[in-house]
């Protein structure tokens, strides 16, 4: 079994799931069956997970002390509330306009930041897509295997990487770390990703790109060194 083992090749998605799913289970001292709902505008402490149940915690609840996960559900946390880490295995994961929240981890689901959200931490996911709206922030990385990561006036303090699915950086978005397209090698998906740094963008670090791309760069962006790719040059809101 070892020698089998040392010699066979494991899908990325499969390492990161198994990777994420520990960050699921850990932490919580107290299990339900139903979802969990903390209700707006009052305090919470203690860390929580249902099997088969949402988590919601009502707009501005602080909760910044308690864990929250959940197997199979969704997590909302709603305008002006504070969480610390959340993580489900099959749901999407959202924050409302300027709410806080620590790591965020999920294996299948997309994960959106509304308006003036902050992630004190990072974003891990495996299938899903990561959508930063106006005025977000993550002061850790954000990664995923397949899925788009879309930066839309954001900031991100730590790194993006991902392996299909592209990404896009745009209105004056700043990545302070690296970008890096992974190797699809043994976990194909598609055409090549497509990779925009819109207008006004800046990405600090290095673009490395593991796997064949297409890379456009505004003609007002900043960019760090690239390696793997050969930017395209663009004027306008989209390249052509």
């Amino acid at each position: 079994m070892a020698e089998l083992m040392t010699n066979t090749r494991v899908p990325m998605r499969l390492l990161i799931v198994w990777a994420l799913a520990p960050l699921v289970l850990a932490g919580c001292n107290s299990y339900e069956s139903e979802d969990i709902q903390v209700p707006a505008g009052s305090e919470h402490d203690g860390n929580t997970m249902t099997m088969n149940g949402n988590v919601t915690v009502g707009a501005n609840a602080d909760a910044s002390g308690s864990r929250f996960r959940t197997m199979n559900g969704k997590i909302t946390i709603e305008e002006g509330a504070r969480v610390s880490d959340c993580a489900t295995v099959n749901g999407k994961v959202s924050l409302g306009e300027g709410a806080e929240a620590g790591d965020l981890n999920t294996v299948n689901g997309d994960l959106e930041l509304g308006r003036d959200a902050r992630v004190k931490g990072s974003i891990r996911l495996v299938n899903g897509s990561v959508r930063l709206s106006s005025g977000s922030a993550v002061t850790g990385n954000i990664g995923t295997v397949n899925g788009k990561i879309e930066l839309i006036a954001s900031e991100v303090g730590g790194n993006l990487s991902n392996v299909n699915g592209g990404m896009e950086i745009t209105q004056g978005s700043l990545v302070h770390g690296d970008i890096l397209i992974r190797d699809a090698s043994g976990d194909p998906m598609g055409k090549p990703p497509r990779v925009i740094i819109g207008r006004d963008s800046e990405v600090r670090g290095k673009l490395e790109f593991e796997r064949t791309v297409e890379l456009f760069v505004h003609e007002s962006a900043r960019i760090g060194p690239v390696v793997g790719a050969t930017a395209v040059s663009f004027a306008g809101d989209e390249p052509g």
